[in-house]
């Protein structure tokens, strides 16, 4: 009797493919899954990494600026006349007083124009001095006339008078002509003596134009003088105030041009700072900011006094005034690391700046979660920061810990498993 045998539908063989195509459809939906993420998660020796506690504390935005110290006053000695350098009487680095004599030139053209043109205005103010001489001689000729004419009115009068009588008396000793006689010439020396009072008159209207004329000529004479001695005296580079005179390029027998500049003077005790700022903080700076800067172990304070507002090769220039004391033994043209507050102090939470910021401007960070365990990925708001610290607005507590140090190794990943968990802070 025939009996009828039933194949098995699963067979070993056919079971291993089942369980083989399971397993690689499960890796490949891990993979998948995996890479929606962003990145998987990542096992990392924790010994390598550097890592912080938020901490709230005074913060305050500052940004770290190059500064130069000048002189807050400063003169710049530029030759109003060129030539040739004779003597030098103050080297430079020494200390001078206004009107001293810090080096005299020689300059034979300027010299022998100077001798000619003040010789010219000498003889043209001889000219106007006996202008104004002969005028006043004129005055006092008019006046002798006048009283020369006055005694000649007065003894005619006198001489009338006595016709009059003698002609009225008993003998007529002066005939009626002479009387008449006498009387015409009276009258004529009136007549006269009105005419001339008309001409001193008018001289003395002639004279105040010509003595204002001449007085206007007489001082413009006196400014071309006063020009000149100017023009000679340029030779002669003094002291424009008092000061240091911290630079000057000039050596005995040296030719200059008119204009150049051969030094300055500073003046003492006044210094000023002027710093490079980048451009990206321009929005952000204005006169009431300060900063501060170390130097020989101590603090000083500075306060924004002028804004330069171009901007060159990606920076712009401030001035900076001292606030209080300034600075033992530091001078013009000392190099200063400055520390600009961009904003208030103020109580929040802060992170050190470290390698992190350069993968992820901020935005997020590694926490470390499962007391320490393990750490994971998480999206902060940043606020102000400076070159140490990062402010974090949202997305952080206190006391959180995060991870600073650089994130180029981790890819991205969602999530770092610590190879050793770290006990030594998370412990009780």
């Amino acid at each position: 009797m025939d009996r009828k045998i039933t194949k098995k539908k699963w067979t070993g063989k056919r079971q291993f493919m089942l369980v083989s195509s399971v397993a690689l459809l499960s890796l490949v939906t891990y993979s998948m899954l995996s890479q929606s993420k962003g990145g998987s998660s990542i096992e990392v020796d924790p010994s390598r990494l550097d890592i912080a506690q938020v901490t709230s504390e005074q913060f305050s935005e500052f940004a770290p600026v190059s500064g130069v110290v000048l002189a807050e006053d400063t003169v710049f000695l530029d030759l109003e006349e060129g030539g040739i350098v004779e003597d030098i009487f103050i080297e430079s680095g020494q200390k001078v007083k206004k009107g001293e004599l810090i080096l005299s030139f020689s300059n034979s053209t300027i010299q022998k124009q100077t001798i000619d043109s003040e010789a010219r205005v000498l003889e043209n103010f001889d000219r106007l001095r006996n202008t104004k001489i002969a005028i006043t001689e004129k005055k006092l000729l008019l006046k002798d006339k006048l009283l020369d004419l006055d005694y000649e009115i007065k003894e005619q009068k006198r001489e009338l008078n006595t016709f009059i009588s003698l002609n009225k008396s008993y003998e007529k000793q002066v005939s009626r002509i002479d009387v008449e006689s006498s009387q015409d010439k009276l009258d004529y020396l009136i007549g006269k003596r009105e005419l001339l009072l008309e001409r001193i008159e008018r001289e003395n209207q002639l004279r105040e134009q010509q003595n204002d004329q001449v007085d206007k000529s007489i001082m413009r004479v006196k400014q071309s003088l006063k020009v000149l001695s100017q023009i000679s005296d340029s030779l002669n580079v003094r002291a424009p105030i008092d000061g240091f005179l911290s630079s000057m390029s000039a050596e005995k027998g040296q030719s200059f041009q008119r204009g150049a500049r051969i030094g300055q003077i500073d003046k003492l005790g006044k210094f000023v700072v002027r710093a490079d700022v980048d451009q990206y903080f321009i929005s952000k700076v204005s006169s009431d900011l300060t900063g501060a800067f170390d130097f020989d172990g101590s603090s000083y304070d500075l306060r924004v006094t002028k804004i330069y507002p171009e901007v060159k090769n990606n920076v712009f220039q401030i001035d900076l005034e001292f606030v209080g004391d300034v600075a033992d033994g530091i001078k013009r043209g000392q190099s200063l690391q400055i520390d600009l507050n961009l904003s208030k102090t103020s109580v929040t939470n802060v992170i050190p700046k470290g390698g992190f910021y350069q993968h992820t401007g901020g935005r997020w960070l590694y926490v470390i979660k499962d007391n320490g365990k393990r750490a994971e990925k998480v999206s902060i708001q940043p606020g102000k920061q400076n070159p140490k610290s990062l402010e974090v607005v949202k997305g952080l507590k206190q006391g959180d810990w995060v991870i600073t140090s650089s994130y180029e190794q981790f890819n991205g990943a969602d999530e770092i498993v610590f190879s050793e968990a770290l006990n030594t802070i998370f412990s009780g």
